[in-house]
């Protein structure tokens, strides 16, 4: 994988990292930490992924710690979705219709990838897990199986 439209002119920072693993209460998987110290965010290619229903997807852009680029900062996105997604999921990417590529920071399943449909979201309640499908076991395992 490259990323072909950056969001940073340099890597993120340990001091960028460790902030954000301070706001969010957790340590962030290593490979993920050596993307964002390696890229912090941008537009990969290839893009395509497996949906969870077996259709293809794409990542539009991969979230970064540049505070210049607001859309696409995690700590907004973070607070853009805390109501909207269930606790100890990252957002970590977009798509290009409004669906998101989640790190799970959870003990069950620290690391793993999952996708989350915007269109079945619970919009009366609490957030709920009827619209996140599991994609990868792992960050690593995410970023190579985009073709």
């Amino acid at each position: 994988m490259q990323i072909v439209d950056l969001l940073s002119t340099s890597g993120a920072t340990a001091t960028q990292i460790g902030n954000l693993e301070r706001v969010i209460g957790s340590a962030l998987p290593s490979d993920y930490c050596r993307f964002l110290a390696d890229f912090n965010g941008g537009r990969p290619s290839p893009s395509d992924f497996e949906g969870p229903t077996g259709d293809g997807s794409v990542v539009n852009w991969f979230f970064t710690l540049n505070q210049d680029e607001q859309t696409y900062f995690i700590p907004r996105r973070i607070e853009a979705y805390k109501d909207r997604i269930p606790p100890k999921l990252l957002p970590i990417a977009s798509d290009p219709f409004g669906n998101l590529v989640l790190l799970d920071l959870g003990a069950k399943v620290f690391g793993a990838i999952f996708f989350w449909d915007h269109e079945k979201e619970n919009t009366e309640g609490d957030p709920w897990w009827d619209n996140i499908a599991f994609i990868a076991p792992s960050f690593t395992d995410f970023v190579n199986g985009l073709h």
